[in-house]
């Protein structure tokens, strides 16, 4: 008989008795405990929170720990068992490293450095401590790096991002992974199926018979677990319903292949910007405060890139931006007190400090501005504001990464498949309550969308995305007839999804995310 190694053996099929898992002998209740403490102080950050409040909706950090934990096998190496568990959570040295976005300052290096090595860093002006002229970005981070890593865990937490907010562990840290359980996975879901497979012939199955706010059934859903989930208070039903198909999308909108691109992403985030002519230039200027896209996790920034043809600008997306770019992007914003439009009529770049300011209100004229038509689902080509698409947000579904790029001709192809589709629904859509039809009504507040946009409409404050996304959850609920509970509670909903799927959203560049129409 060929004697076996543990770990080849566990390439078997288990017959009889199933060996301890990982999380029967040991667990890092520390480092998770401090994880789901971060995790729980991003308050709106997190995932999920933006379908509504749950009392007890657990960590999802704690979930995946608990669900990888049952999984992985406890092996007669406990000690690498403790080395790889951690790893696959990102809460490893090479998983920290790759969660730290946030820089130090220099006074932190200072304080956390030896002394000669900080000399070498920064310099001290009394109590001020600054960096030291001519040093680069490379060699900045790089003495950041150090004083990162001098840090204890929970103070590492500070400057990191959470563990779901990257793409999983680094391919160096999946050979030392798979290397000791026997598995050949590069991604969480691949390595999830391939345990379930040795350990029961099928990928794993997880059920919740008391879902609540759906922690249990989305992570596991999104380490590729098969789910089953129920609870008898019908919100805590839609809200689970609501993680695994609106934030994972649906069956409708996949079809119709206006969020996949050619290499298999789902897009996650749309951001739009107004554009308007700038009467001192000529040039045709996107507007917004600030062009940083995302600060935290990923340090993104959209540079304007001249189109002098056409006077007007494109957009160039930039990820992994030094803590100067990002400042620099926050000084180019367009929309600052009026129109400042980044060049000059001949087309040459001005710095901020030279560039003029066209007020709104020149722009809206003596007249005001057209009003809308209930037809009007974009604006018309001679209308002061134009609304245009800048970047998406990208997420791999293998490994679960997210990018961030401007618009290519297919993305502004699928956009104008998103306004046709919309077309073809809209009369019918309005008549039986999808989407709005009711005219705004004159007001104090409610005369700001007529007088600032020419909106007369409510359903004037979406886009042709929005409006078709918005209209599906209606359209579902009509398909729920047979399941009034489920049917009740997506009704009840739909408003707060309407909240944060809105031409008046704001983009939270801190947080990487779309604050809800009435954060402002």
């Amino acid at each position: 008989m060929t004697e076996r190694t543990a770990t080849e053996a566990e390439l078997i099929p288990v017959k009889g008795p199933a060996p301890r898992s990982f999380i029967e002998v040991q667990f890092p209740v520390a480092k998770v405990s401090a994880e789901s403490y971060k995790e729980r102080k991003a308050v709106a950050g997190q995932t999920l929170t933006g379908l509504g409040k749950w009392w007890g909706r657990k960590p999802l950090i704690l979930v995946r720990a608990i669900i990888l934990g049952l999984l992985l096998p406890a092996t007669d190496d406990p000690a690498r068992d403790r080395e790889v568990f951690p790893a696959l959570l990102t809460m490893d040295d090479d998983g920290l490293m790759r969660r730290w976005k946030k820089s130090l300052s220099a006074k932190d290096v200072a304080e956390l450095l030896p002394p000669s090595a900080a000399a070498d860093a920064v310099i001290r002006t009394g109590i001020k401590v600054a960096w030291r002229t001519g040093l680069t970005a490379e060699q900045r981070k790089g003495y950041q790096a150090r004083a990162f890593r001098s840090l204890s865990y929970d103070k590492k937490l500070d400057y990191c991002v959470r563990p779901e907010e990257i793409d999983g562990p680094s391919p160096a840290a999946w050979a030392t992974i798979n290397a000791h359980l026997g598995t050949s996975a590069a991604s969480l879901p691949e390595l999830v199926r391939e345990l379930g497979e040795r350990r029961w012939g099928h990928t794993p199955r997880v059920g919740d018979a008391f879902c609540g706010g759906g922690s249990i059934p989305f992570e596991a859903a999104r380490l590729g677990c098969d789910v089953y989930a129920s609870d008898i208070n019908p919100v805590a039903g839609l809200l689970t319903w609501g993680a695994l198909n609106i934030v994972g999308g649906g069956p409708e909108v996949d079809e119709w292949g206006i969020e996949r691109n050619e290499a298999g992403e789902i897009a996650d985030a749309y951001l739009y910007c107004n554009e308007v002519v700038d009467p001192n230039t000529g040039w045709t200027v996107p507007l917004a405060p600030s062009w940083v896209i995302a600060r935290r996790a990923d340090q993104v920034v959209a540079r304007l890139i001249p189109d002098a043809a056409n006077r007007r600008f494109d957009f160039e997306i930039v990820s992994g931006v030094s803590t100067d770019e990002l400042r620099q992007a926050e000084d180019e914003g367009t929309a600052k007190g009026g129109v400042r439009s980044p060049v000059n009529r001949n087309g040459d770049w001005l710095p901020p400090s030279q560039r003029q300011t066209t007020s709104i209100e020149q722009l809206r004229g003596s007249t005001g501005l057209r009003r809308w038509a209930n037809q009007d689902i974009v604006p018309r080509s001679e209308d002061v504001f134009q609304e245009r698409l800048y970047c998406i947000r990208w997420v791999d579904q293998a490994t679960g990464k997210r990018s961030y790029r401007a618009p290519d001709t297919d993305d502004l192809a699928r956009e104008g498949r998103v306004l046709e589709l919309l077309r073809e629904r809209f009369v019918d859509w309005q008549s039986v309550g999808y989407i709005p039809s009711r005219k705004i009504e004159p007001g104090h507040k409610t005369d700001e969308p007529i007088r600032t946009r020419g909106w007369t409409h409510w359903h004037h404050l979406f886009n042709p995305r929005q409006l078709l996304g918005n209209g599906l959850v209606m359209l579902t609920s009509d398909l729920l007839s047979g399941n009034q509970a489920e049917r009740v509670a997506l009704l009840l909903t739909s408003g707060k999804i309407s909240n944060i799927n809105s031409k008046l959203c704001q983009w939270h560049s801190a947080r990487d995310q779309t604050a809800h129409t009435f954060y402002n």
